[in-house]
């Protein structure tokens, strides 16, 4: 996952993709229900800058992407993000060297 926010197209990208774009990038175009519910989540949340947002998909789908998840799990990231002023694309970065399963397990 790292090695995908280390490419600078791939951060290009991420400066300018949509969410949904990005899951269908990093889903290889496999967009079940699942994730349309799961970015449905996203919907209404505005606090987070556009590519922090695309950073905390690659996060979540490099981990769960072809599984079945929690659908409300994606929002859960994203609300713990905002309170933790998740603003720019390094502290993202950072962020994503968190173990996923460990955060959500605190976040329920």
């Amino acid at each position: 996952m790292n090695n995908l926010l280390n490419d600078p197209d791939f951060v290009q990208f991420c400066e300018t993709a949509s969410p949904l774009e990005m899951v269908e990038r990093l889903t290889d175009g496999n967009i079940r229900g699942l994730e349309k519910i799961a970015l449905g989540t996203l919907t209404n949340r505005k606090q987070l800058p556009a590519d922090v947002v695309n950073v905390l998909l690659v996060y979540f789908f490099s981990a769960y992407a072809n599984e079945v998840y929690d659908r409300n799990d994606l929002a859960r990231l994203y609300d713990y993000w905002s309170s933790s002023y998740v603003y720019s694309f390094s502290k993202a970065q950072e962020m994503t060297e968190q173990n996923i399963d460990q955060v959500l397990s605190g976040l329920k």
